[in-house]
C-alpha cells in the first residue's frame, strides 16, 4: 500500500479500489499494522468526488489511532470508507471486494460496522473473510449498545463533575440511532432530562425524550451535548448558536474546521474528544480478539461495564488532571 503523509494527520497507508460506476470504496491504516494490527469499521456514505472519500479515510483512521492508543487495545488505526450511491443492502458484490482486500492484508486489518453497515452486512462478509470483529461469536453482545454505554459513562463523570444546583440536568444528543439512543435510555434512567433531534426519527426513540427539529434544537440552553450523529456536523455558524456547558462526542472529528473548534473553546464550552468516549465498540473488539472462548459467553451488561470502567474511569481522571493543570482536556491529550 502506498503511503500519503497528510498535511493534519500524518502517514498513513491508503488503497483505493474503484468497484464499479457507482461504487468505490478507500482502506486507511496505520504504517504500524504489521506489529499492531489496524482496526476500524466500515463507512457508507455518498462523498462529492474521490478526494473526499480519501481524505474522510485518513481522517477517521487517525481518530481510531487515537482510541487504539488511549485504551491500548492492541490494535492501531484503521478505517474502510465506502463512496456509493446505492445503498450497502443493494450492494453485496462491494462487500465481496472489501473481503477480497482483507484477506489480502492477512490479519494486519480488522473490520467491523460504521455509519451505514450493522451487523447482518458483517455477517455476509464474515462467509469470504475471518477478518470481522462484530461480536458475531457472541449474540448477547451489541456493539453499538457498548458504545452507547461508554458515552453514557464519560456524559456522566461530566455531569458529576458540575458544581451542584439542585437542577435537573439536561442533555440535548444531536443524533438518535443505537448509540444516541442508549445514551438517552440511561440519561432518563438516571433522571436526567434530554432533548434529541434526529433526520429520520424512529419509534425506538424513547418517549420521554423531547424530540425537536434541528432549528431549535440548537438554540436550547443545555449542561451537555452529545453528538451522535456524522463527522463534521458543528461548523462555524452551529457553533455559535451552541449554548451548553459540555460537548461530548461520540462522533469521530465532530468539528467541520480547526476553527470551529477553537470557536467553541473561546466560547469557554468544555470539549470531550471523540476517542474518549466511544471506545466501547474497539474495546470489545479488543476482549474478542484476545479471548475469543470468553468472549463467546459474555453478556451485554458485562461488556457495558467493562467498557464502563475503562472510560469512566479514563474520563474522570482526564477531569481531574486537567483541572489541576489549568488547561483543557484536548489541549491535555495533545501533549
Amino acid at each position: 500500500m502506498p503511503i500519503v503523509n497528510h498535511p493534519e494527520f500524518g502517514e498513513y497507508e491508503i488503497e483505493t479500489i474503484v468497484v464499479d460506476d457507482q461504487s468505490s470504496f478507500t482502506i486507511a491504516c496505520s504504517p504500524r499494522r504489521h506489529t499492531l494490527p489496524s482496526n476500524g469499521g466500515i463507512r457508507w456514505y455518498q462523498y462529492d468526488s474521490l478526494s473526499k472519500q480519501k481524505d474522510e479515510a485518513i481522517m477517521l483512521a487517525h481518530a481510531m489511532d487515537l482510541k487504539h492508543n488511549l485504551y491500548q487495545t492492541g490494535f492501531s488505526g484503521g478505517k474502510i470508507v465506502v463512496n456509493s450511491k446505492v445503498g450497502p443492502d443493494e450492494a453485496p458484490h462491494v462487500f465481496d471486494a472489501i473481503a477480497q482486500v482483507l484477506n489480502r492484508y492477512a490479519g494486519t486489518m480488522y473490520t467491523g460496522c460504521d455509519i451505514n453497515t450493522n451487523s447482518d452486512h458483517m455477517a455476509y462478509l464474515r462467509k469470504s473473510t475471518p477478518w470481522i470483529l462484530d461480536a458475531l461469536e457472541s449474540a448477547q453482545v451489541n456493539t453499538s449498545i457498548s458504545t452507547g454505554y461508554g458515552v453514557w459513562s464519560s456524559l456522566y463523570s461530566v455531569i458529576k463533575s458540575l458544581p451542584e444546583d439542585n437542577i435537573t440536568p439536561l442533555v440535548a444528543i444531536h443524533g438518535m440511532g443505537k448509540v444516541g439512543r442508549e445514551v438517552a435510555r440511561q440519561c432518563l434512567a438516571h433522571g436526567y432530562d434530554v432533548i434529541g433531534f434526529d433526520v429520520r426519527p424512529d419509534t425506538d426513540i424513547p418517549e420521554q425524550v423531547h424530540m425537536l427539529d434541528e432549528d431549535e434544537f440548537w438554540s436550547v440552553e443545555t449542561d451537555a451535548l452529545c453528538i451522535a450523529s456524522l463527522s463534521g456536523i458543528l461548523d462555524i455558524p452551529t457553533v455559535d448558536r451552541i449554548s451548553t456547558r459540555w460537548v461530548i462526542s461520540s462522533s469521530n472529528s465532530p468539528f467541520k474546521s480547526p476553527e470551529a473548534q477553537k470557536r467553541l473553546s473561546t466560547k469557554g464550552i468544555n470539549y470531550l474528544p471523540d476517542y474518549v468516549s466511544n471506545a466501547g465498540a474497539v474495546i470489545c473488539d479488543s476482549i474478542e480478539r484476545t479471548f475469543p472462548e470468553f468472549f463467546q459467553t459474555l453478556t451485554q451488561d458485562q461488556a457495558n461495564e467493562y467498557a464502563s470502567i475503562l472510560i469512566g474511569t479514563r474520563t474522570e481522571e482526564l477531569l481531574r488532571r486537567s483541572q489541576l493543570l489549568g488547561c483543557d482536556i484536548y489541549t491535555l491529550l495533545s501533549q
